[in-house]
């Protein structure tokens, strides 16, 4: 999920929040742990402000919520569109030994895409 936090119109001049979370479950059927040591980010792209992240949270029932923040500046017409990105990279935490089965070792991203939103003014 992600987009702007700030409630009621935005004004220009307003300093305003864009979030931008995920979770993920890291475990296989059967609630497994998987054998591969998964690394994982989440980002906005550098033109949305000034990112803050938030360290990843472990839920009770396995999953693992990524949170990053960017405070922008309500300017012209409309706060564009901007892209965030989550990434999980994975590494195999067992021997290459030809008998071992290997995991899959590509990296996964999912991009969320927020909505244009419009800028009020006063007079």
């Amino acid at each position: 999920m992600c987009g702007v936090t700030s409630n009621g119109p935005i004004i220009r001049g307003q300093h305003v929040t864009l979030t931008c979370n995920m979770t993920y479950y890291p475990k296989t059927q059967q609630g497994a742990l998987p054998r591969a040591t998964i690394s994982s980010s989440i980002a906005w792209q550098s033109a949305a402000g000034t990112p803050t992240t938030h360290p990843p949270v472990t839920h009770a029932d396995g999953g693992v919520k990524l949170q990053v923040d960017v405070t922008t500046l309500a300017s012209g017409t409309e706060i564009p569109s901007y892209n965030c990105t989550s990434t999980f990279d994975f590494s195999d935490d067992r021997s290459t030994d030809i008998t071992d089965p290997q995991v899959a070792l590509n990296s996964v991203s999912w991009t969320c895409i927020t909505k244009p939103v419009l800028i009020s003014c006063t007079y």
